[in-house]
């Protein structure tokens, strides 16, 4: 059992809680410039904690099938339940007949309208935001994505695992 999700990323810092001497205001050093987004489609297995996400132009149909073609390809011979919530990208002729192959090993699912709380991967999302982009500010697009792949990948399974918040025993 798979969820995914489309997350963006940009230059500009997300300024959250931090400490600075009293009578002192903190500053995050920026230059305001909100160009160069980072697009990102991921996916995680919330049992084992096994993740992946891959860079996107935009968040699309295009991408979708990039995505549902990795993870057919990475998946091969395996059945997979794939959750998705209800983007306009996820459905539609070009998705299904990308699907109709796979049909036997590839069920797509979609979580109920307005509910991200149900997906593991927006806890995903919301942690990567958190711990790598709050506070900081990437000098240019090329910083912003080496920073958070490489947060990516420097996270565990068992790290995935308890953010997705199931504890299997």
């Amino acid at each position: 059992m798979l969820f995914q999700d489309e997350s963006g990323y940009c230059r500009h810092p997300k300024l959250g809680r931090m400490w600075a001497k009293r009578g002192q205001r903190p500053v995050v050093v920026t230059r305001s410039q909100r160009s160069g987004r980072l697009n990102l489609l991921g996916w995680v297995n919330p049992l084992t904690g096994e993740h992946g996400v891959m860079k996107a132009v935009q968040g699309n149909t295009d991408a979708f099938l990039a995505q549902l073609q990795m993870l057919v390809t990475r998946f091969q011979g395996k059945i997979v339940d794939l959750w998705v919530d209800n983007a306009s990208w996820h459905k539609g002729p070009r998705v299904r007949a990308f699907l109709q192959p796979q049909q036997h090993w590839v069920h797509l699912h979609y979580h109920p309208p307005y509910h991200p709380e149900l997906n593991p991967q927006e806890r995903f999302w919301r942690r990567l935001r958190h711990e790598e982009t709050t506070n900081h500010y990437y000098a240019s697009a090329e910083d912003l994505e080496r920073g958070v792949l490489s947060r990516v990948d420097s996270w565990s399974d068992e790290k995935v695992r308890s953010l997705c918040q199931l504890n299997v025993n």
